[in-house]
């Protein structure tokens, strides 16, 4: 949730820093009244619930080179992992008939399935500038673009709505997005350095299967505190906004949210050029921009960084 390093110099030339995030428990699901018949046409059915249960697991490799005291260059590249478990919770009585043509078109839409992949991956070229306002302080800007090397899905909303299996999760937007990233630490008293920083992604056009991806920002406040010369906690604020992605310039019922979490972590030097640091993250509030999606709820997160620098 926040980088230990921004508040020290930067004295190696190359850095590789290896994250993990595992956010077990998410749920969401909607309110259906649809099922498919036999033939694979869709059939009115007694109003229920697609419940949709969705663990994920990313392990992000990134990798710094310093070009010089103030210029880095930066690439992430993601590994997601996202195990979907799908349930149907019943709410009006339903006959055989009806139950099968649910669960059928349940099978279209949600499924017990694992997924794997890469997702988009990003590239970004940093500025680091000190005693912007004090002679301590720290603002590091990094300006990039995602690479769209993640899988991308067809419309699913039309293939739901022709009967036809699809799916909703997507590991790529297809298209370069714009971003912009802000660092800022400024050290208060011995090894008290409080933090904020921000990140937006922009995307602008459509990929060749019609999507364009959602607006996203990340904006963060804390601090940081270092015990000692090898070990440092920290707690933070982080706030999340999606703005809705678009289907052929049709909003996406699926996106389009706000959350906020806190953060607790810490962080060790474990040997020389090698440190180890974890975060546990609770969420506070979620609201959701659209009334009828498949609103998913994030439960806690934990996440856990090495980084190497030589």
């Amino acid at each position: 949730m926040n980088e230990v390093s921004l508040a020290s110099q930067e004295i190696d030339q190359f850095r590789v820093n290896i994250n993990m995030l595992v956010s077990p428990d998410a749920q969401g699901g909607h309110l259906e009244s649809r099922g498919l018949s036999p033939t694979g046409k869709v059939v009115d059915t007694p109003l229920h619930r697609h419940h949709v249960g969705l663990s994920t697991y990313r392990m992000d490799v990134g990798v710094q080179y310093l070009l010089s005291d103030q210029w880095t260059l930066r690439a992430n590249i993601p590994y997601v992992v996202r195990d979907q478990d799908a349930s149907i919770e019943w709410i009006d009585p339903v006959t055989p008939e009806d139950k099968q043509a649910i669960l059928r078109s349940r099978d279209i839409h949600h499924r017990d399935e694992t997924y794997t992949g890469l997702t988009d991956s990003d590239l970004f070229l940093g500025y680091k500038m000190r005693g912007l306002f004090r002679t301590d302080d720290l603002l590091f800007a990094r300006l990039g673009s995602t690479i769209p090397i993640g899988k991308t899905e067809e419309n699913p909303w039309k293939l739901g709505d022709a009967g036809i299996e699809h799916l909703h999760i997507q590991f790529g937007t297809g298209t370069f997005n714009p971003i912009a990233n802000l660092q800022y630490s400024l050290p208060l008293y011995r090894g008290l350095t409080i933090m904020a920083s921000t990140r937006g992604t922009f995307p602008f056009y459509e990929n060749s299967k019609t999507y364009r991806g959602s607006v996203e920002v990340t904006y963060t406040a804390g601090f940081m505190y270092r015990l000692s010369d090898w070990f440092s906690f920290s707690g933070n604020y982080l706030g999340f906004y999606q703005s809705p992605a678009a289907w052929a310039g049709e909003r996406d019922i699926n996106t389009g949210l706000r959350y906020s979490m806190a953060a607790l972590g810490m962080s060790v030097v474990a040997l020389n050029g090698i440190s180890v640091s974890a975060n546990f993250m609770f969420p506070l509030t979620q609201e959701t921009l659209y009334d009828g999606g498949d609103a998913i709820e994030f439960g806690n997160l934990v996440s856990l960084a090495t980084t190497y620098s030589f």
